[in-house]
């Protein structure tokens, strides 16, 4: 028998944000090493996949903002921004450089920081917290 799985916003969601982020970079990646012409031409203008990302964040944002999303609805929400994430920050580089070529690596940095920092909020966020209040406890 199938019980209905409730997520808790503390613990579960960033790990599935951080899981279906992780898992569409690597995804993405694969894509652009073995499939690059996969990504839309519009008039010989490509359009990037960060492109993608920010549409996908932006629409899961209003999403969320509106409906107010619990329980499965949330677990999706979380899914789509994280692949939403993952597209955006690939290119990262592009973000800093403004240019399509030579900067794989800012967003191989971008996508370690970020990866560390998830880890941080799901593993360590009693530790933190702990430490916020010590900082600035009057």
């Amino acid at each position: 028998m199938l019980r209905k799985i409730k997520f808790s916003t503390d613990k579960d969601i960033p790990f599935v944000f951080f899981s279906s982020f992780l898992v569409s970079y690597i995804v993405i990646r694969l894509f652009v090493y073995f499939f690059p012409a996969i990504f839309l031409d519009v008039k010989g203008v490509h359009i990037h996949h960060f492109a993608y990302g920010i549409i996908i964040i932006t629409l899961v944002g209003l999403y969320d903002l509106i409906a107010r999303p619990v329980n499965t609805a949330l677990k999706i929400t979380a899914i789509l921004f994280g692949i939403g994430t993952a597209f955006a920050y690939d290119e990262f580089g592009m973000w800093l450089r403004l240019r399509d070529y030579d900067v794989s690596r800012y967003g191989y940095d971008a996508i370690i920081v970020i990866t560390l920092l998830l880890l941080n909020v799901i593993y360590f966020k009693g530790f933190w917290e702990r430490i916020g209040k010590s900082i600035f406890k009057k």
